[in-house]
């Protein structure tokens, strides 16, 4: 093999486009999140009518191979990537990360959500919710932006929590100001939202939970979000390292030859 490889794993996501690299000279890692339409515009281009990526400006290496997942893969096929599912990349960096063969991983996306099975080191079975963005990160932007507060504080927001019976991110305005009206502080309404969100992916996992519970995704960085899950569940739910980057780490090149699938 040779030891000057360098392997991409990206992450097209709906909002941001995670990206790892690998230099197998140094065994170094290095990882990058950018907006998914500035990745488009400055590390893509067409030659021949076909989509190529581009990475030399964004982390000044010549990489030897690129492997792309997530959302944006169904959208666009690029000349110079192999391709490969979510659920597989995902599997794959749950895996590495944490060392177990037998889990069930919880990923929380933009627009998306999906719950992995994981036995004797392969994918068992998935569920995945893509028709509906109630238990996405895009209703937590959308949450916070009525309320007028960040993602970061609403993500701490666990006391006093209220029924948000939405279960629509298209309507949660209308209740969120209804909410508001009747005299609800933000505290508990976005305790609330918190909550709904909780009860909607836990009711994914329904039967289908291990022993252990890995969390990934940039939605696992919501400590109520966890804290509620973890309680319904009745396990403790542990968030893999680098969470958002998981997909990406688990597209990398490197980990396709010894894996199971």
């Amino acid at each position: 093999m040779n030891k000057s490889n360098k392997y991409a794993g990206i992450d097209i996501g709906s909002r941001y486009v995670k990206i790892v690299t690998y230099n197998e000279s140094n065994s170094t890692y290095n990882r990058v999140s950018l907006n998914t339409i500035d990745f488009y515009k400055n590390f893509t281009y067409h030659k021949n009518d076909k989509l190529n990526i581009d990475l030399k400006n964004l982390i000044d290496q010549d990489i030897f191979h690129i492997t792309a997942t997530g959302y944006g893969r169904n959208l666009l096929e690029f000349d110079n990537a192999e391709i490969i599912s979510e659920i597989k990349a995902h599997f794959r960096g749950a895996r590495r990360s944490s060392k177990m063969d037998d889990f069930t991983l919880i990923d929380i996306g933009g627009q998306d959500s999906k719950v992995i099975i994981s036995r004797n080191g392969y994918i068992e079975d998935f569920i995945m919710n893509d028709k509906c963005a109630a238990s996405t990160g895009r209703f937590l932007e959308n949450s916070a932006s009525i309320l007028g507060i960040t993602v970061q504080e609403l993500a701490d927001m666990k006391d006093s929590s209220i029924d948000i019976s939405v279960t629509c991110a298209v309507f949660a305005e209308s209740e969120i100001i209804s909410q508001l009206a009747s005299g609800k502080r933000i505290e508990q309404i976005g305790a609330g939202i918190n909550l709904s969100i909780a009860k909607r992916i836990a009711t994914l996992m329904s039967s289908k939970l291990s022993d252990n519970v890995l969390a990934s995704g940039g939605v696992s960085k919501s400590r109520a979000i966890i804290e509620f899950m973890s309680e319904i569940i009745k396990k403790d739910i542990m968030i893999i390292d680098n969470s958002e980057f998981n997909g990406a780490f688990g597209a990398l090149k490197e980990y396709q030859a010894d894996s199971n699938i």
